[in-house]
């Protein structure tokens, strides 16, 4: 055991740390408490020396006595627990409170005292600090175990996630990259919506899988160059059903949100929409948010039946669809901050829009700049 033994008569000092290192402990010695806790202090930081398990400290001595010196000991080595025996002439009841209370001891010896008593109370607190000891390595041992647990969950989230993702891109090129551009954009407007930053990481996982359903959709319809029947556009807003029952029943928050936005992107503000037709606030805001930011990319974007619009008759149809398909506040929010949207939207496709930058005050591609 590696004692650091504070104490400022020589003679005392010189006398107890003979009998403690032929005991077989290592002894540190100290002539005050600010010695001592100096000596702390370098242990602390010091990872290549042997931690100090116990402190066994005179009361009175200069520039810093042992009640002190405990007390301030205890708030250093918070982390690591340090067994304090107090030495002290005073033996009143009112004395030793005052060292168990303030200065936070473990056990208290009187003087003078027999050689033997100080031994078998050492070896009390060398149990104390080995069960004590024990423990820290059970628990670090468990967080180790949980933090692989965790890295294992997010990475069997991250494959789900991929394969559903290369599934989706596997039916049509340019759906590829759409969806990325709509993770990347819904997870810019969630920051701006001063969401935490987790949940903003979760819609940008989230957000691309919006789609999802369409695989269940036929290449017939899916891919159809002209415009479709009522009855093709009945089958085809099946998508948002289907992809909901794909995305189901999962405990990933990741999968949780994905079908939330799966199912409800395609609700409108009035209660116009489908699956269900919710309105207002009842829609999701992740919802809303994949919802906007799917059709303002997807009516820039050419398309198998069409060319891509104009960013000015986009624009003129969000507001036209104001109120009545899009969350007014959001869509503010969206035309505040449509020049680092159009940014965002133009990054090239082969980018890891993963670790895109979403605030554009240190980019060279600012809001002018698209």
């Amino acid at each position: 055991m590696h004692i650091l033994f504070a104490e400022d008569q020589e003679t005392s000092r010189f006398f107890l740390a003979s009998h403690l290192r032929a005991m077989g402990h290592t002894v540190t010695e100290a002539a005050n408490g600010q010695e001592a806790l100096n000596c702390l202090t370098v242990n602390l930081f010091a990872p290549d020396s042997e931690e100090f398990g116990m402190l066994i400290t005179d009361w009175d001595m200069p520039i810093m006595n042992g009640v002190e010196l405990a007390k301030r000991a205890r708030a250093l080595r918070e982390a690591q627990y340090l067994y304090i025996i107090l030495l002290t002439g005073k033996g009143d009841f009112t004395d030793r409170l005052h060292g168990f209370s303030e200065g936070g001891v473990d056990d208290y010896v009187v003087k003078p005292f027999e050689i033997d008593e100080l031994k078998l109370r050492i070896q009390v607190g060398i149990r104390v600090i080995q069960a004590e000891r024990s423990l820290r390595e059970y628990t670090q041992g468990l967080e180790r175990v949980v933090r692989q647990q965790t890295e294992e969950i997010r990475g069997t989230q991250s494959e789900i996630i991929s394969r559903l993702f290369n599934a989706l891109l596997s039916r049509h090129a340019e759906t590829g990259s759409h969806v990325r551009r709509i993770g990347i954009m819904s997870a810019f407007l969630a920051e701006k919506l001063n969401w935490p930053t987790a949940q903003v990481d979760l819609i940008r996982a989230a957000a691309p899988l919006h789609d999802v359903g369409k695989i269940g959709i036929s290449d017939a319809i899916l891919l159809k160059p002209g415009p479709l029947t009522g009855d093709e556009r009945l089958i085809i807003q099946q998508h948002s059903s289907i992809g909901g029952k794909i995305l189901s029943n999962s405990k990933s928050s990741i999968i949780r949100m994905a079908e939330r936005i799966a199912v409800w992107h395609h609700e409108n503000w009035d209660g116009s929409g489908y699956p269900h037709k919710l309105k207002g606030t009842k829609i999701p805001m992740e919802a809303r948010i994949v919802g906007l930011v799917d059709v303002y990319d997807a009516l820039r974007s050419d398309r198998v039946y069409r060319r891509g619009l104009e960013e000015d008759a986009v624009l003129n149809l969000l507001e036209r669809a104001r109120g009545r398909k899009f969350d007014p506040e959001l869509l503010d929010l969206f035309l505040t901050y449509l020049p680092r949207i159009q940014s965002l939207r133009h990054m090239s496709d082969d980018m890891d829009l993963s670790t895109v930058k979403l605030d554009d005050d240190d980019s060279e591609s600012g809001p002018n700049k698209p």
